[in-house]
C-alpha cells in the first residue's frame, strides 16, 4: 500500500519513536482486510496531511507474518476495527472505525482529542454552568452544540478552538440539554449551534454570564472571523486610545462614530455602550472626544458642524457618513446604522440588528433590580489601552489600507474560471487568502508586485482566489493555512509554496518553473557556461545556489536519482546535469566524472562543495539543502530559518565600514577557509549606529565595541564575547577552542523568554473594587430618593424629623475621621 501523507513504519523502532512522541501520534495496525478498509486508508491518507499542521503524526503498521509475534497490538482482538491514539509512549484513547469515515470526522475525532483539556466536552447544565463559574473574571466562552461528534461543522469549531483556545475557553456538547436554558435554545436536535458566554468581565458565580448566539455563515472563514472580532475592544476612544483605529483590521469592520464634547459626554458614551452591545461583531465603536483631538484629526473625520453627532464609516469609503437631523434617541440611532450596513453591503450584514436585551439580560441586574452599563461600572479613565495593535504584520497592513495592492494584472478566479483555468494553462500559480487575515493582505501586496516584474510574460501565471467569497473552490482544494500559495502545471496540483512571503522570491520561483529544471548540459560550452552563470538558451542563472551533476552514460540509476531530488527541489534552486561525460575533455577541469556539485555563486569563501556520500534521494536531498548555505553569510532575516534549522551556535561578526572591521573579517574568513570548526556557523551583521546589528549586539554586550565577535549558542542561551584587543587567526581559534570545551565562562546568559502580549492587561481586581463602590453608593442614593418620596423631606426612613444640627456635626465629625485615617496611611 503506498501513501502520500500517512507515514508506513517499517520496523519495531520507528514505531516507538512515533509512539513516544510529546505530540499526539495515531497509528493503525493492519492485520487483515475488513469491509470498507480501503476507502477509510484513502480517507485517513489525506486527513495525515492536515493532521500535521496540528503537530499529529499518522502511521500505517502492517503487523504481517514478521511483526506478528513481536507488537502486542498485532495480537490484539478487534484492533484492526480502532486507531489507537499516543502521546509520550501512553495510551490516550482508541478510536473506533464505524465513527471514522472520512476526513471531516477523522480531523474532529482527532482535534478533539488533541484540545481535550482546552475543549472539554460538557454534556449537563450543570457542567456548563460550573466551567463558566470557572472561568468568569478570566475568559469569554465559546459553547457549541453539535449533534455528533465528527462531523464538518464539528471540525471547523475545532479548528478555531486550535487557533484562538490561547485568547477563549472552548466547550462541546451534543446534549440538548446543556443549553436547554439558554434563549433561542429551542431548536431542531439535527441543529448545530454556537454560544458566546461573555464571562470575562462578569464576577457574580450565582448568574450565568451574558451570552449571544452566533448566527452567521457556518464555514470556516466566516467563524474565524467573527472569532477574530471578539478581541476587538467595545468602544474605542479617541485620542485616548490612539490614532490606529482596531476594527479596521483584517476585512475591515464597519466603524459607528459618535463624536461629542464636554457638554454632551455622559449622554454620548452611555449611547455608544448601548450600541456597541446591540451590534456587537457587526460594527465597531468609536468615540471621538472632539475638545482634545488635533485639527489633523478633525480634517481626516471630516468633523463639522454640531455636537453631538453620529457617522457611519467603512474602510473603502472616502468619508464618513453623518446622521441627519439633531442628536435622537437611541432607536434612531440603531435604525441609521441598520440602513447604513444595509446599503454598503447587504450579503455581509443580512439585516441583523440584535436588541440590547441579547446582551443585557436579567442577570446584568444586581439584587434591587438596578441595571449597571460597563460604563457605569468601570468609567472611561479606568479602561486603559490594553487593546492597542500590538501584531507588527497587522499594523503593516493597516498602514497600508490607503494604498490598495495593484492586482489588475492577477487573474481573480472563481468557482467557474478556476477549473479551466487549471486544465487550459501549462502553469498555473493560485494565491488562496482571506481579505480580512493581515498575513494574506501582506503578501498580497508582494504578490501584487511580484506580477509587475514579469508582466512581459503573455501567460500571466498569477492568479488568486479570495477564500471568503469562494469557500466551496478553497474547500475543495483542502485549503486550512492562509495564505497558500499553490502551484499547478498541466491541470494537476504540483506542489504549495513554502519559501518567503517576499515579490522577488515569487518572481524567481515563476522563472525557475517556466525552465526545464534540471537543464540538460549538452556539451563542454554549455558546462563552462553554467559555471559562469549562463543557462544553455543564453539567459541567466536567477538563484545564488546551483547543482550541476556530471555523468556519463553508465551512471543511469544516478541520473535518476539525481532527477528525482531535482523535481522536489525545482522551484528553489537551478539544477543541470551531463550525462555523456564531456567534463573529461576540458583541461585542468576541477570536477571529476562522476560528481555532484553545488556551486554557491555568491559565496567567495567556498565558491563549491561536492557530494561524497551514497547518491540515495534522501542523503542527496539533505545534503544540497545544507550545502546551499553560504559558508559565512550575512545575518538577515532572509537566512535566518535555513541556520537557525541547523541547530548549531553562531559565531557573529559584527562590524562597520572602517578598515579595522575588514581586517578582522578577513580574520575570520581565513579560519571558515580552515575548515577547523565545522560544528559552528559563521555569520555577520552590520553593526552601524542605528542598525539591527547593532541592537543586537548591544543585547549580547552592554559595553560593546565594533568590530566585536560573539558565540551565541541559541539553544542552551549563553553568549561569549572576545575581548582580544587585536584578534589573530591562532588567538581566535584557541578563544573558539576554549569556548567549545567549555573552558570560558559565558559572558552573558540569555533571558529566559516566552511570547507575551506587549501590553499590560485589564486589572480586574481594582475594577471589581470600584464596581462594587459604585453599587453600594447608588443603593444609597436611590434610599435616600425612595424615603423622601415616602416620608417627605426632612424626615429620615422610620418617620422621624431629621435635626439638622445633630446631622451637621456627626457628617463633620465623619469627615475629620477620614482625613486622619488618611494622613496615618500616608
Amino acid at each position: 500500500m503506498q501513501f502520500q501523507h500517512m507515514k508506513k513504519i517499517l520496523d519495531e523502532s520507528e514505531l516507538d519513536n512515533l509512539r513516544q512522541r510529546n505530540e499526539v501520534s495515531a497509528v493503525y495496525y493492519y492485520k487483515r482486510d475488513i469491509p470498507r478498509l480501503k476507502g477509510f486508508l484513502k480517507e485517513l491518507d489525506k486527513t495525515a496531511e492536515y493532521l500535521k499542521l496540528y503537530g499529529v503524526e499518522v502511521g500505517f503498521f502492517d503487523c504481517g507474518i514478521l511483526h506478528e509475534a513481536k507488537e502486542p497490538k498485532c495480537n490484539e482482538h478487534n484492533a484492526e476495527f480502532q486507531i489507537f491514539t499516543y502521546r509520550s509512549n501512553h495510551v490516550l484513547l482508541e478510536l473506533g472505525l464505524e465513527t471514522m469515515f472520512d476526513v471531516n470526522s477523522i480531523m474532529s475525532n482527532i482535534l478533539q482529542l488533541v484540545l481535550i483539556h482546552d475543549v472539554p466536552i460538557l454534556q449537563s447544565v450543570e457542567e456548563r454552568k460550573e466551567y463558566e463559574n470557572k472561568y468568569k473574571g478570566e475568559k469569554d466562552i465559546l459553547f457549541t452544540y453539535q449533534k455528533a461528534i465528527g462531523t464538518f461543522e464539528h471540525r471547523i469549531f475545532m479548528e478555531v478552538a486550535f487557533a484562538y483556545h490561547d485568547k477563549f475557553k472552548f466547550a462541546v456538547c451534543t446534549n440538548k440539554q446543556a443549553v436547554q436554558d439558554l434563549k433561542d435554545s429551542s431548536f431542531d436536535p439535527t441543529e448545530k449551534s454556537i454560544y458566546v458566554l461573555r464571562c470575562k468581565n462578569w464576577t457574580q458565580k450565582d448568574l450565568k454570564c451574558p451570552y449571544f448566539k452566533y448566527s452567521k455563515k457556518y464555514d470556516l472563514a466566516s467563524l474565524a472571523s467573527f472569532v477574530k472580532s471578539l478581541t476587538y475592544p467595545k468602544v474605542f476612544m479617541i485620542p485616548s486610545g490612539g490614532k490606529e483605529i482596531p476594527f479596521y483590521q483584517d476585512k475591515g469592520l464597519p466603524v459607528g462614530y459618535f463624536f461629542y464634547d464636554k457638554d454632551s459626554k455622559d449622554t454620548v458614551l452611555s449611547a455608544a455602550s448601548d450600541t456597541a452591545d446591540a451590534f456587537f461583531t457587526n460594527l465597531g465603536i468609536v468615540a471621538v472626544d472632539i475638545d482634545n483631538v488635533s485639527p489633523e484629526e478633525k480634517r481626516e473625520l471630516v468633523i463639522g458642524g454640531s455636537f453631538p453627532a453620529v457617522a457611519f464609516h467603512k474602510i473603502n469609503m472616502e468619508k464618513p457618513v453623518f446622521m441627519e437631523g439633531d442628536w435622537g434617541e437611541l432607536p434612531k440611532i440603531h435604525q441609521f446604522f441598520i440602513e447604513q450596513l444595509n446599503r454598503q453591503d447587504p450579503y455581509e450584514f443580512e439585516g441583523e440588528s440584535r436588541s440590547g436585551s441579547d446582551f443585557i439580560t436579567s442577570e446584568d441586574m444586581d439584587e434591587d433590580g438596578v441595571e449597571f452599563s460597563e460604563q457605569e461600572q468601570f468609567g472611561d479613565d479606568e479602561i486603559e489601552e490594553v487593546e492597542t495593535q500590538d501584531d507588527a504584520v497587522a499594523e503593516a497592513v493597516y498602514q497600508s489600507r490607503r494604498k490598495l495592492p495593484q492586482v489588475d494584472l492577477i487573474d481573480a478566479l472563481t468557482d467557474k474560471t478556476f477549473p479551466t483555468t487549471i486544465k487550459n494553462k501549462d502553469l498555473v500559480f493560485v494565491l488562496f487568502y482571506l481579505p480580512f487575515d493581515d498575513k494574506s493582505m501582506a503578501f498580497l501586496y508582494a504578490y501584487a508586485d511580484a506580477s509587475k516584474e514579469i508582466e512581459s510574460d503573455p501567460a500571466r501565471p498569477l492568479t488568486r482566489v479570495n477564500c471568503h467569497d469562494w469557500t466551496d473552490v478553497c474547500g475543495n482544494e483542502k485549503i486550512n493555512i492562509y495564505p497558500t500559495m499553490r502551484m499547478y502545471r498541466n491541470g494537476k496540483m504540483l506542489k504549495d509554496y513554502k519559501g518567503l512571503l517576499d515579490s522577488q522570491a515569487v518572481v524567481t520561483t515563476v522563472k525557475l518553473l517556466n525552465q526545464s529544471n534540471p537543464v540538460n548540459l549538452a556539451d563542454l560550452t554549455s558546462i563552462m557556461d553554467l559555471m559562469n552563470g549562463v543557462l544553455p538558451n543564453s539567459k541567466q542563472v536567477v538563484t545564488e545556489t546551483v547543482v550541476m551533476a556530471l555523468f556519463d552514460k553508465s551512471h543511469d540509476k544516478a541520473l535518476k536519482v539525481f532527477k528525482n531530488v531535482a523535481s522536489q527541489l525545482e522551484d528553489t534552486m537551478t539544477f543541470a546535469y551531463n550525462d555523456d561525460g564531456a567534463a573529461r575533455k576540458i583541461p585542468d577541469f576541477k570536477f571529476t566524472v562522476p560528481s555532484i556539485v553545488v556551486l554557491r555563486r555568491s559565496d567567495i569563501l567556498k565558491p563549491h562543495v561536492v557530494y561524497s556520500g551514497k547518491i540515495e534521494v534522501t542523503d542527496l536531498k539533505d545534503f544540497i539543502l545544507k550545502a546551499s548555505i553560504p559558508s559565512m553569510p550575512e545575518l538577515t532575516v532572509e537566512w535566518f530559518p535555513a541556520l537557525y534549522r541547523q541547530q548549531k551556535p553562531f559565531v557573529i561578526l559584527f562590524l562597520d565600514e572602517y578598515q579595522e572591521s575588514a581586517r578582522v573579517k578577513k580574520v575570520i574568513e581565513d579560519i571558515v577557509i580552515s575548515g577547523k570548526f565545522p560544528m559552528v556557523q559563521f555569520v555577520w551583521m552590520n553593526a552601524d549606529a542605528k542598525s539591527v546589528g547593532r541592537s543586537v549586539l548591544n543585547e549580547y554586550d552592554k559595553d560593546s565595541r565594533v568590530p566585536e565577535i560573539s558565540y551565541v549558542d541559541l539553544k542552551k542561551g549563553i553568549v561569549f564575547n572576545n575581548k582580544d584587543e587585536y584578534p589573530l587567526e591562532d588567538t581566535v581559534s584557541k578563544w573558539l577552542t576554549g569556548v567549545m570545551n567549555e573552558k570560558i565562562e559565558p559572558s552573558k546568559v540569555l533571558e529566559q523568554g516566552d511570547w507575551k502580549p506587549k501590553k499590560h492587561g485589564y486589572d480586574f481586581l481594582s475594577l471589581i473594587d470600584k464596581q462594587n463602590e459604585r453599587k453600594k453608593k447608588k443603593k444609597h442614593r436611590n434610599q435616600e430618593e425612595r424615603t423622601i418620596e415616602e416620608q417627605g423631606v426632612g424626615f429620615d426612613q422610620d418617620g422621624r424629623e431629621i435635626d439638622v444640627e445633630e446631622e451637621r456635626a456627626k457628617a463633620e465629625a465623619k469627615n475629620i475621621d477620614s482625613q486622619e485615617d488618611e494622613v496615618s496611611c500616608n
